[in-house]
């Protein structure tokens, strides 16, 4: 049923085709010889072949298919030597493919849990009751990479590659940075990469967030120690360090959270001043800044600064132009790589191959497709096979019938090995399974782990440079209180404070579950006053007490599937606020109505309890988050950010 493609091939057609080509022969192909047969080499001049072939030889390796070449200079050849290509035998349990899924459901980053997604469709190929008795109950973590940053410096690691970006440091200065990429990880919640840095000669942690620039790469370096452990690295972190005092001017009745961590607060007339220890400049800024013109550093002069910074970023934001947008349902998510499509379309064929004859349904769902989405995949398979071959050569696909052939595609029948984030997303993911205290399936994620080192070949020493922490291992007292009260089924009472409110107050729960985001963790629980599912941010939780009262699950009251940490209601205000590009991962936590994209930033329409703490929402972020509409709130936070930026004007 292979046919040609009037519209002209896309590029994961060439892609695929390619692949074909050069798994194909038992010789290679030369330069000249694909130039001949590939459409989208023939018109191009020699250096133009050189960077399309080039680019087309990184996708491949990138997606786990590296192309051998043979001989030198002019008598080059080129071929995917079939052992290079195919992922090794390896056989997992029911329970173990199971794991793989929930490792898999760690990664809320779009590419990256579709890279995850995609591994595990490949490793458990057969075992379609994965999800049988095996899933999260009582802890649900989720991870998030800390935007482009993570792919650029996972792939320096993993290449020894020097890296060079713009870096802002904790005392909020920005500087140009040379680096030895050594390891990448996340601990407490934020993603770090170490290395040894060229101007300082010695060797630094970087977090993610704070790379102000695009990544750039260098040349290969080999300063990295043997032996290095990026998890032992990680585990020398301590977040109570202290390292310089700040005096802060605080108004009456506010500034809790601030009050919380202070050593000392001497009252004044309007006025309290608050003494309290940071290691952290900028984290602090954001802090002050948030509670806005009932704020003032008194000192130091740095973090003073810095809080203007962020608030005149803040109110420059704000006063920028909206662009025209329209929001929609459908969240515009962009297209997604050809790479993803074409390891998409050689894992169908593998499947196939597998099973002789499975139906469009079955295989739609081993995937997670819709059925039109499997079909386009079938179409876009039965346009390839060797570029401009003869009908014979061309791959074969048959659906009618409700059951899928794919014949001719020999060379393709085995299924691809793991790709570097393929295999990156899923030792990261079982590793911090591993390190959940008391996790129930703790067995099958150890074995499970084991048979993805061998299946990951050519990336043996990958989990030495990247590592994972999960929150849940620096748990506290009130973090055991709260996995008994869900154990035992009992309620608790919350001393719990309210960022809208900016006060504490005592919140009475029947607890359901604890949820990790992005290094922050939350309760899931049933509030008894607002008769529904909430979330409770457990940072902010002050103490929690068992009340000795039992309470009985109820499929009414408890069944809690939404993965949101933020619960609108249906007479909230609705308001459109405007993400950038660094808070692209913070939009789902608020469960948007609709979507729009701008030019430099996520569109969305919410609903929200309480409008007053957006001003300190948009001041915390510096620039970063902006109100849109209506027009008259985004009048009240422009107006609300310029008088805290005229408070801080030298008279």
């Amino acid at each position: 049923m292979a046919q040609n493609n009037p519209g002209g091939p896309s590029r994961a057609e060439k892609l695929v085709s390619l692949t074909y080509a050069l798994i194909n022969t038992p010789h290679g192909y030369s330069k000249r010889e694909l130039r001949k047969i590939v459409d989208d080499y023939q018109s191009l001049s020699d250096a133009a072949f050189d960077r399309k072939f080039d680019r087309d030889k990184k996708d491949l390796r990138e997606m786990g298919v590296p192309v051998k070449t043979l001989g030198t200079g002019s008598e080059e050849r080129y071929l995917i030597a079939p052992d290079s290509y195919r992922l090794p035998e390896v056989s997992f349990t029911t329970e173990e493919a199971a794991v793989l899924g929930l490792a898999a459901q760690l990664w809320k980053d779009t590419d990256l849990e579709s890279s995850a997604t995609r591994a595990t469709g490949r490793l458990s190929a057969g075992l379609e009751d994965t999800g049988r008795g095996v899933r999260f109950t009582e802890y649900v973590p989720r991870l998030h990479a800390a935007g482009p940053a993570f792919a650029a410096c996972l792939e320096a690691v993993w290449a020894h590659q020097v890296l060079t970006f713009d870096y802002l440091d904790a005392q909020g200065r920005a500087s140009a940075r040379t680096v030895d990429a050594w390891g990448i990880g996340s601990r407490f919640g934020n993603w770090y990469l170490v290395g040894l840095d060229h101007d300082r000669n010695d060797v630094r942690m970087f977090r993610l967030t704070r790379i102000l620039s695009d990544i750039r790469t260098g040349q290969p370096h080999s300063s990295r120690p043997a032996g290095f452990s990026m998890a032992e690295t990680l585990g020398r972190l301590d977040p109570d360090i202290a390292g310089e005092q700040a005096r802060i001017s605080v108004a009456k009745d506010s500034g809790w959270a601030l009050r919380s961590r202070a050593e000392s607060i001497t009252p004044g007339d309007d006025h309290d001043v608050l003494v309290l220890q940071f290691h952290d400049l900028m984290g602090l800024a954001a802090d002050v800044a948030k509670l806005g013109a009932a704020a003032r550093v008194l000192e130091p002069a740095p973090l003073a600064t810095a809080v203007r910074h962020r608030l005149e970023g803040a109110l420059a934001a704000q006063q920028a132009t909206v662009p025209d947008f329209k929001l929609s349902k459908r969240r515009n998510a962009g297209r997604p790589p050809s790479t993803e499509a074409v390891a998409r379309n050689l894992d169908i064929i593998s499947y196939v191959a597998k099973f002789g004859s499975p139906t469009v349904d079955q295989t739609a769902t081993h995937f997670g497709l819709t059925e039109k989405q499997l079909l386009a995949h079938l179409q876009t398979i039965m346009m390839c096979g060797v570029p401009n071959g003869l009908p014979d050569e061309l791959i074969d696909v048959e659906w009618e019938a409700g059951t899928i052939s794919i014949n001719n595609a020999e060379a393709l029948n085995s299924p691809i090995r793991l790709s570097l984030t393929e295999a990156a997303t899923m030792l990261a993911g079982l590793a911090s399974l591993r390190g959940l205290p008391d996790f129930e399936h703790a067995a099958a994620v150890d074995s499970a782990y084991g048979k993805l080192q061998a299946a990951a070949v050519g990336f043996e020493g990958l989990e030495s440079v990247l590592s994972i922490s999960l929150r849940s291992t620096e748990e506290n007292d009130i973090y055991s209180t709260l996995v008994r009260a869900i154990r035992e089924h009992q309620v608790v009472e919350l001393d719990y404070y309210s960022a809208s409110s900016d006060a504490v107050g005592v919140r009475q729960v029947e607890p359901i579950r604890l949820v990790e985001n992005a290094g922050r963790q939350y309760l899931r629980a049933f509030s008894v006053p607002n008769n529904e599912i909430r979330s409770f941010r457990i940072d902010r939780i002050q103490a929690a007490a068992l009340s000795g009262h039992g309470f009985t699950l109820d499929p009414h009251r408890h069944d809690d599937h939404e993965d949101i940490l933020f619960t609108p209601s249906a007479t909230d205000e609705l308001v459109v606020l405007g993400f950038g590009p660094r808070l692209a991962s913070l939009v789902d936590e608020y469960a948007p109505e609709q979507w729009a994209k701008g030019s430099e930033e996520n569109i969305a329409e919410i609903r929200m309890t309480s409008t007053a703490t957006l001003p300190g929402m948009v001041a915390y972020h510096g620039g970063d988050l902006r109100v849109i509409a209506p027009d008259s709130l985004r009048s009240d936070v422009e107006s609300w950010l310029r008088a805290a930026v005229t408070t801080r004007e030298v008279k």
